[in-house]
This record gives C-alpha cells, sequence and structure tokens, in this order.
C-alpha cells in the first residue's frame, strides 16, 4: 500500500522532522497521499461562501521525493504548488549549481536552492514549493512570468549565483518538516492596517515564517515594490493580493523572510500593479500557507 511505502521512507521523529533514512540520493517520486483540504480549518472572516475570501491555489495532496539534481521542470506540479521531500547533504552535489536567492528560475536545483535560502537544513527535509504564475502583461502572448535577474546569495555551507535574461516561470518554497524546525509556528499575525509593511514582522532572520491574516481590499495602500519577491517596506497584504495568494477580501498567507536582492522589478497583476525599486539587505514572499502549516501556527 502507499501508505505502508510511506512509513518506511518518511519515518519522522518525536518533534516531527524528518529522519536520518532520507539521507540516501532518492529518485523522484510520488510516495504519499494526504487528503488535506483548508476547508478544515475555520477562516478568521465570516463571509459569503459564495465569495472567495482568499484564492484559486489548490493545496498539493501528495509528497515527492527529490534527488539533489532536481529542479523545478522534475515536479509534477499540482497547480502551482508543490510538496516535496529533499534528502540530506545536497550541497556536496557537484553537478548542481543554484541561480538566484529567495526566488529562483524554474530550471535551479530545488534542494540546493532552499539551503541557499535557510529554508532547509543540510540534512533535507520536506517543504511547500510554489511556481510563479504568469502576470497578466505576458499571459495574453502566452509567456510565462519571470524576473529580470536573479541576485545570488549564500548561506554558512552553500552559495547561489546571479543571472540575467532567464525568462520563464520561478519558484520559492518554505519548510514545513524539518529536523531543526520547531514544532509550532510563531502566532498568527492579525494585519489590523492595510498598510503595515514586511519589515515590521517578527522575523530575525532568512528562512523564517509566519503566517500572516489579512484583511480585505488592501490594493493601493501604502508602498508596494517587487514581483514573486517584495522590498521590507511594502505593504504585506497589498502583496498578498499581487501575488494571487489572497483575494480581495483578504485571508491568510505565509511570509518568509528572504537574502536581499540587487533590485526589485515592478509589474502588473490584474488591478494590482507593483513598482521598481533599488535592492534591500532583506526581501520577502508571500505563500498558500497549508491546513498542517496553518495548524502549527495555533499552538501557541
Amino acid at each position: 500500500k502507499i501508505s505502508d511505502l510511506a512509513a518506511i521512507a518518511l519515518p519522522r521523529t518525536k518533534m516531527g522532522g524528518i529522519s536520518s533514512a532520507l539521507q540516501g540520493d532518492c529518485q523522484l517520486s510520488e510516495v504519499l497521499h494526504r487528503g488535506l483540504s483548508r476547508t478544515s480549518f475555520p477562516s478568521a472572516f465570516t463571509v459569503d461562501p459564495k465569495v472567495p475570501i482568499s484564492h484559486d491555489l489548490q493545496e498539493p495532496k501528495a509528497v515527492q521525493v527529490l534527488s539533489c539534481q532536481a529542479t523545478g521542470h522534475d515536479i509534477r506540479w499540482q497547480g502551482n504548488m508543490a510538496r516535496v521531500v529533499c534528502p540530506a547533504h545536497c550541497e556536496r552535489e557537484p553537478a548542481a549549481v543554484a541561480v538566484g536567492t529567495g526566488v529562483h528560475p524554474l530550471g535551479s536545483p530545488i534542494c540546493l536552492g532552499a539551503i541557499v535560502d535557510r529554508v532547509l537544513p543540510v540534512y533535507g527535509g520536506e517543504m511547500m514549493l510554489t511556481k510563479a504564475a504568469p502576470i497578466q502583461a505576458q499571459r495574453i502572448l502566452g509567456q510565462p512570468a519571470g524576473l529580470e535577474s536573479y541576485s545570488g546569495g549564500e548561506s554558512n555551507v552553500a552559495v547561489s549565483v546571479s543571472a540575467t535574461g532567464l525568462k520563464g516561470e520561478a519558484w520559492h518554497g518554505y519548510p514545513t518538516d524539518t529536523l531543526d524546525l520547531s514544532p509550532s509556528l510563531p502566532p498568527e499575525h492579525v494585519v489590523q492596517d492595510c498598510m503595515e509593511t514586511f519589515d515590521k514582522l517578527p522575523l530575525e532572520t532568512f528562512g523564517d515564517s509566519v503566517i500572516i491574516n489579512c484583511p480585505g481590499r488592501c490594493g493601493g495602500a501604502g508602498k508596494l515594490a517587487g514581483t514573486l519577491i517584495y522590498s521590507p517596506d511594502s505593504s504585506m497584504c497589498w502583496a498578498a493580493e499581487h501575488a494571487k495568494v489572497i483575494g480581495p477580501r483578504g485571508g491568510r498567507a505565509m511570509v518568509t523572510r528572504r537574502h536581499g536582492q540587487n533590485e526589485f522589478f515592478g509589474s502588473t497583476e490584474g488591478s494590482e500593479q507593483s513598482q521598481d525599486a533599488p535592492g534591500a539587505n532583506a526581501s520577502y514572499t508571500v505563500a498558500l500557507p497549508t491546513s498542517d502549516v496553518e495548524l502549527q501556527s495555533t499552538k501557541y
């Protein structure tokens, strides 16, 4: 049975971490079916059920085990998302060269990129990936989104390179289960003012994440600089709307602090328009928080 295979392939520690059994270099495969649903957890908002409060992104229901060389092209994406597990010590893989920090082109190795981002430790683990959808101005032409350039970065054990001209889709991720991940997330941050910016969040180091709960219709409130990855002084809920993680009625988003960027690139997505901005020593991404991650943020 798939469930029996998963029990063998993905043993977990008491703290919920991925065990050392993942330290082998596994082939890309689907090993576990999870019947998760966002509707299992009530929203903080009471709205007309006919009006979506968030987005049309669907939460992945399967885990894929990756090799250290696997890129975004190897992922079996479920909509724009994927839940994956990386083996240990992908920083030692000589054939893997990561491009960018925070947001990576689709052809960049997943596991090495996550180590550079400090999303995963060298021992590997599980994370949730988000693939960038085309922005509206490019969708009409049938061309996928991407950044004008990608900024390289480093962690204590791995580095990534900068690159320009890599048009096409991109990915970013946040951790869901690793050996050094706390069994509970910081408490959900309820946004009281649409003009609240990313740099006000209690995220001290690169790779830290927190769930935010946004009110509705924050588009146009404050400043918004960037596409897929945003400047520290951008309004966090406006960014979540621009990234299509939440809708105009508000909702929850997972915010992750990233390395600094050389530049932020603006774009138009529907009625939401962001602007270009010079680089900063930190940056932020927003993504759909899965139902199991939402539960972790309520354990305090």
